[in-house]
């Protein structure tokens, strides 16, 4: 795992400003882009990110780094070597969310600096951004509100395998709870 302040000069990415909607369609095109990958089946996400050219390498905690967008390597997601499948996904999602909605306008206004974005950041929005994408991607409304009301929280986080919270979370943003 790389240090939180690596020996080259880094930036936490900057918010895109993308609404609800503006990620739902990002979300959208990625999927029909690539219909072999399904990401509401409750399976890993790595074909998706060897799609999308970004490595997933697993460390001990603690650990700081989500997304490590080097000068002159491939972007790397950190996840934690002893958390749960659920929790790889949802950080893998959100580590995606901030590749694809992030680091181009951080790496056009700071073309010099590697990208950092943190499991606990300076500013919470990016973070904020990234995990509904997450969201969006994990959890794409339809299923969503069906499993929702079929057997509430537990069975949309089994079926979806994401954490219990995220359901919850995502319920809350859809006005569900």
């Amino acid at each position: 795992m790389p240090r939180k302040y690596p020996t080259y000069p880094y930036i936490e990415p900057v918010t895109c400003g993308k609404s609800d909607e503006e990620i739902a369609l990002i979300v959208r095109k990625l999927t029909a882009q690539n219909p072999e990958l399904s990401m509401q089946d409750g399976g890993p996400l790595d074909s998706l990110c060897r799609a999308l050219e970004v490595d997933v390498e697993y460390s001990d905690q603690p650990n700081e780094v989500l997304l490590d967008v080097p000068l002159a390597r491939n972007a790397v997601i950190y996840l934690a070597k002893d958390a749960k499948t659920r929790h790889d996904r949802l950080a893998t999602a959100t580590g995606l969310g901030h590749w694809l909605l992030h680091v181009p306008p951080t790496r056009k206004a700071h073309p010099d600096f590697g990208i950092q974005a943190l499991y606990a950041p300076t500013n919470p929005d990016a973070f904020q951004e990234a995990r509904r994408f997450a969201f969006a991607l994990l959890m794409p409304i339809e299923a969503f509100k069906s499993l929702w009301y079929e057997g509430g929280g537990q069975l949309t986080a089994e079926t979806l395998n994401v954490p219990t919270q995220s359901v919850y979370d995502r319920a809350k943003t859809l006005e569900l709870s």
